[in-house]
């Protein structure tokens, strides 16, 4: 794919207005996937996804741009040059999404690139100098690195104010309040499950700021309560809390500085 100059930095609007005009279509899908993926900040992912939406639009509009409206229409068609203007529309309008498509991806490509090499940082093991003698098992002691054991965001870190503007927003508003002001998350297994800790969690058309503490009922679950609402709670596993994840309805938040 050529690089092309970017109009502007891409947000989760650019995406959405862009499954505006593909709603119903099989690019859809894919597309609401790579949004999803965005505003986790999952870059890899959502350029999978968007990969796969622009493939399968382009695709289906293979055979539409492959036409000559000129040629495409007998001279002796009816109302021949209204199916003419009709065609050359449909056309530049399949252009125009296909050059969004292109600057998005190339713009997620470098995000994802960022993201790979953050990764392959933090993945990479830490060498040891072996003319100071050091041993593996001297390290055991060592604390983890933040990267890997996350402070999470503490729910008197949120103010009042900030709760009350939150819970008057709705969906995906909801989500672009947080993630402007805190780091997202996702959970891979239950030791990603932390307690005394903030989660963003998506119902629908709403979402939730949940504080889990411990449950005392009960020490396998943590109960969770909305912050801007108490009285609404709910009890979890740390299984059920990493299901919701890999479903893209549940993250654990984090400081921005973590991010």
């Amino acid at each position: 794919m050529n690089a092309k100059t970017t109009r502007k930095p891409m947000s989760v609007d650019d995406l959405q207005a862009l499954y505006s005009e593909l709603r119903g279509s099989s690019a859809g899908p894919a597309l609401m996937d790579a949004r999803a993926c965005f505003l986790e900040r999952q870059m890899q992912e959502a350029h999978a996804k968007l990969s796969e939406s622009y493939e399968t639009y382009k695709e289906s509009r293979r055979r539409i741009l492959r036409q000559d409206p000129e040629k495409q229409f007998d001279a002796k068609t009816p109302d021949r040059d209204r199916q003419v203007r009709r065609l050359l529309r449909r056309q530049e309008k399949a252009r125009d999404l296909l050059d969004r498509f292109e600057d998005f991806l190339s713009q997620l490509e470098r995000l994802a690139d960022k993201e790979s090499s953050r990764e392959e940082i933090k993945s990479k093991p830490v060498e040891t100098d072996s003319s100071e003698g050091i041993q593996d098992e001297e390290l055991k002691d060592v604390e983890v690195d933040s990267a890997e054991a996350p402070t999470a965001l503490r729910a008197d870190a949120i103010g009042e104010d900030e709760i009350k503007l939150f819970a008057q927003l709705i969906g995906d508003r909801q989500i672009e309040f947080v993630s402007s002001r805190y780091a997202f998350r996702p959970l891979e297994t239950t030791d990603d499950v932390l307690v005394d800790a903030v989660y963003l969690l998506r119902k629908g058309d709403r979402c939730y700021l949940l504080k889990a503490t411990t449950d005392a009922d009960d020490a396998e679950k943590l109960q969770c309560v909305d912050l801007a609402n108490p009285k609404t709670q709910v009890a979890l596993t740390a299984s059920q809390m990493v299901r919701l994840s890999q479903k893209r309805k549940l993250v654990l938040l984090l400081p921005q500085a973590m991010a």
